[in-house]
Formats: structure tokens, sequence, C-alpha cells
């Protein structure tokens, strides 16, 4: 694959995680289906300074926030070198607000 079909792939692949990432934060964040299946068992997740460890810890973070809904502005991904995971990766950040039911909208950066 070129360079430049690489990070049009990178580009889409991108796009599309945080469309699935932020509709089951807004809508899924429990059950079988919901947002903690996208992390991997191991994972460590830290949303405005608090740290959450694996699925439990992070469902339980995830779980304990009010109902949300998320307005994206941007979406930038950046393909990660191979070798530094021995695998293919991407670096996907995104802007925008998100506003929690019963607090008021504030901007704030999302990742």
């Amino acid at each position: 694959m070129s360079k430049a079909a690489e990070i049009v792939t990178c580009n889409e692949t991108g796009y599309e995680f945080q469309k699935l990432y932020y509709e089951k934060l807004d809508k899924q964040r429990h059950g079988t289906h919901g947002l903690v299946n996208m992390y991997m068992p191991d994972a460590i997740l830290t949303w405005n300074g608090n740290t959450a460890n694996g699925k439990t810890g992070i469902s339980d973070l995830l779980g304990n926030l009010p109902m949300s809904t998320c307005n994206i502005h941007s979406v930038d991904s950046q393909p990660i070198n191979e070798k530094a995971f021995n695998n293919k990766a991407i670096m996907v950040a995104v802007t925008g607000n998100i506003r929690y039911a019963g607090i008021p909208e504030k901007d704030e950066e999302l990742h």
C-alpha cells in the first residue's frame, strides 16, 4: 500500500472509530454490546483526571457518568509506526463538545 493510500485508510478508520465510540458513549455504555467492549481487558482509561483499570473499572467509571450528548467538531488520525507496537496502529484525536444531563455545556477536548 502506498503512503498516500495508508493515510487515506487511516483517516477513514479514525472517522469510523470516533463515530462508533461516541455513539456508544451517548447511547450504549452498558450491556454486552456497550462501550466497554471496545477496550482491551487490561486497558487503562483516564477521564477528567479519574483513572480506571480493566473492563470492570472502565465500566464502573463510565456507568457513573450522567447521560451525555457529544457534538464532534474535528477528527484527526495519524498512523503510528508499526515498530512501536509490532502491529498496525493509529492515533485518533477528537475535539468537540459534550453535554451531560443536568450540567451546563462547556467546551472540552474529547479523547
